[in-house]
C-alpha cells in the first residue's frame, strides 16, 4: 500500500526553489550584461509559467528550446518543469532536415527560438514560435512574458517523476532518439556530481558546454543544486575571449571541451599569479599528455575525468588525476548516484576482469525513448540501463572503457576493440590525434585501420608505426591498414565520429 505521507516533488524545479529562498540575494547567473539574482530568477520562472499556462501549454505538451545558453534558456526550461510541459532541446548545430525530423517527431505546442536559429526551423513544424533577443532588449516579446502578469494562472498538481525535457540522441544507430528525463533524474544526477566534486555556494561555473547536450546540463543544473553561479560564456566567444571571462568572473570550475580549454597553455592561463579554477571536469578520452600541460602550467586544480551518457543524465563515473596517471585508459568509479555493473548479452552479471556491456542502474537513469517502445524495452528490460558500451571492471570497482559494441571489430573469430588499439598511438609522441575501425577484409572478415593525423613538423612511416606495435598488443589487433589524414571528424564536443571513418574507400596504398 502507498504511503500517501512520502509523496514530494523532487526535480529540477525543487531545487531552485530551494535555492531562491536560501540564497535569494545570491548570483544564479550571468549571462553577458545580464546578471540574476536567485530570486530573481525564480521570479521570471514563475511568471513565464504562468504566461505558458494561459496560452494554452498543458503539463506534457512540448516546448522546444533553440536558443544559445544563458538565462532565458535555463528560464524557459524551469517554466518548463514548474507547469509540467515537456521542454525539447534540439542541437541548433544541426541541418534545417535534421531538425525538422526531431520537430515532427516531438510536435511541439510552442518554440522558443533566436532570430539566428529560425532558418533552421524553414522545414519544420515548431508551433507557436517565440523569438528571444540574445541582447536581452527589455522591449522584446520574451521580457514581457517574464514579467509580472495580472492574469495568474493556477499552477497544476503535478505527479512526482514526470518528464522534464527530452534530448535527442546523436543517431550513430540511425534516425535520433528522444531520450525523456524526469525532472528528478536531472535533480539526482546534479546532486551526485555536486557531492563529488565537493560544490558549494561559492562555486562559479564558467558554461561552455551546450545546455542541448548532457555535460553542460549537469554542470548547470549541480551548480543550481548547491546555489552557485553559472557563467555562460558566448556561442561567438573564442578560446581567448572565454579564457578572460573566466579570470573577470572569477570562475572555479568548468567542464569546457578540449577545442576551447587547450589553447589556454598557451596563453599565460595564470594571470598576475591567480588561476581562479580549482575543478575542470574532462571526458573519458581526455589524454595524460594534455593533463600534464595543465598540471604544469601551475593550474591549481582539480582535474576530474569520466564517462557517461544522455541516458544517465550526464556523468555517471569520475576518476581524478592521480588515478588516471595510475590507471591511464580507466573511466573511474561511479558517481554516489549511479550503480555500474558488466553483463553478459543475456543480462547476466560477469565476474570482474571479465568484458561484456556497461550497465548503470539509478535514479538518473532515463524514463525512455519518446514514442520509441522497441528501443526503450532493449536500453531498459533487463532492469539496467544497456549502455552500447563495452567495458569491463576489476575487483575494486574500477571500470575501463573499451568501445561502442557496434563498433567492435571482429577479424577472423577474434574481438578488436578500437581503442585498444588507439592507446598504443597515444604512446606515440609524433601522433597528434588517431582514430581506429574495422574495415572489411576478404580473409579475415575485418581488418583494424588506423586513421593517423601527425604532429605538426613530424613524420612517421607505416613501417615505423607498424614496429612500435610488436609486443604491444597482438598481432591481430595492429593496423593492416593506415591514412595519414590532417584531421578526424568529430561532433561539437569532441567525440570521434568513427563510422564515417569506416565508411572511406580503403586503398592498397595505405597497407601496413
Amino acid at each position: 500500500m502507498s504511503n500517501p505521507a512520502r509523496a514530494r516533488d523532487f526535480s529540477l524545479d525543487t531545487l531552485l526553489k530551494v535555492a531562491a529562498s536560501r540564497y535569494a540575494a545570491r548570483e544564479a547567473c550571468v549571462d553577458g550584461a545580464q546578471r540574476l539574482t536567485y530570486a530573481e530568477l525564480d521570479t521570471r520562472v514563475e511568471n513565464l509559467a504562468h504566461r505558458l499556462l494561459a496560452q494554452g501549454i498543458a503539463p506534457g505538451d512540448r516546448v522546444a528550446i533553440l536558443l544559445t545558453d544563458g538565462a532565458p534558456y535555463l528560464t524557459v526550461l524551469l517554466a518548463c518543469g514548474r507547469i509540467g510541459a515537456i521542454a525539447v532541446l534540439p542541437n541548433w548545430r544541426l541541418a534545417p532536415g535534421e531538425i525538422a525530423w526531431i520537430m515532427g517527431n516531438a510536435q511541439p505546442a510552442m518554440t522558443f527560438v533566436n532570430p539566428r536559429f529560425v532558418p533552421l526551423l524553414a522545414e519544420a513544424e515548431a508551433g507557436e514560435m517565440i523569438e528571444v533577443d540574445e541582447r536581452h532588449d527589455h522591449g522584446g516579446a520574451f521580457e514581457e512574458m517574464v514579467g509580472a502578469d495580472p492574469a495568474q494562472q493556477t499552477i497544476p498538481e503535478l505527479a512526482p517523476g514526470r518528464p522534464l525535457y527530452m534530448m535527442y540522441t546523436s543517431g550513430t544507430t540511425g534516425r535520433p532518439k528522444g531520450c525523456l528525463q524526469s525532472g528528478g533524474a536531472v535533480a539526482s544526477s546534479a546532486l551526485g556530481f555536486a557531492q563529488h566534486r565537493g560544490f558549494s555556494h561559492s562555486e562559479r561555473l564558467l558554461s561552455v558546454n551546450p545546455l542541448f547536450h548532457v555535460v553542460g546540463m549537469q554542470q548547470v543544473a549541480a551548480v543550481l543544486a548547491c546555489g552557485g553561479t553559472s557563467v555562460f560564456a558566448g556561442r561567438d566567444d573564442d578560446s581567448a575571449a572565454i579564457l578572460d571571462l573566466l579570470h573577470r568572473e572569477a570562475c572555479t570550475t568548468t567542464s569546457a571541451f578540449p577545442q576551447i580549454s587547450f589553447p589556454w597553455v598557451q596563453m599565460e592561463p595564470v594571470r598576475d599569479g591567480v588561476m581562479p579554477l580549482t575543478n575542470y571536469t574532462g571526458g573519458a578520452g581526455m589524454g595524460r599528455p594534455q593533463m600534464y600541460e595543465f598540471m604544469e602550467r601551475g593550474w591549481d586544480a582539480r582535474v576530474v575525468g569520466g564517462y557517461g551518457q544522455t541516458e544517465v543524465c550526464g556523468f555517471a563515473t569520475a576518476i581524478d588525476y592521480p588515478d588516471m596517471c595510475e590507471h591511464p585508459h580507466s573511466i573511474g568509479w561511479p558517481l554516489p548516484h549511479v550503480e555500474m555493473m558488466i553483463l553478459d548479452p543475456d543480462g547476466n552479471r560477469l565476474p570482474p576482469g571479465e568484458e561484456g556491456e556497461i550497465a548503470l542502474r539509478g535514479p538518473s537513469v532515463m524514463l525512455g525513448y519518446w514514442r520509441n517502445d522497441e528501443a526503450t524495452e532493449a536500453a531498459l528490460g533487463h532492469g539496467w540501463l544497456r549502455t552500447g558500451d563495452l567495458g569491463r571492471m576489476d575487483a575494486r570497482g574500477l571500470g575501463y572503457l573499451l568501445g561502442r559494441a557496434k563498433e567492435l571489430i571482429k577479424t577472423g573469430g577474434e574481438n578488436v576493440y578500437p581503442a585498444e588499439v588507439d592507446a598504443v598511438f597515444a604512446d606515440m609522441p609524433e601522433v597528434a590525434d588517431v582514430g581506429c575501425c574495422g574495415v572489411p577484409d576478404s580473409k579475415w572478415g575485418e581488418v583494424v585501420k588506423a586513421f593517423v593525423v601527425l604532429a605538426p613538423g613530424q613524420t612517421l612511416s607505416r613501417g615505423e608505426i607498424t614496429a612500435r606495435f610488436k609486443g604491444r598488443i597482438a598481432g591481430y589487433k595492429r593496423p593492416r591498414y593506415i591514412e595519414f589524414v590532417d584531421a578526424l571528424p568529430r561532433d561539437p564536443l569532441g567525440k570521434l565520429l568513427r563510422r564515417e571513418l569506416s565508411a572511406r574507400p580503403v586503398g592498397e596504398d595505405q597497407a601496413a
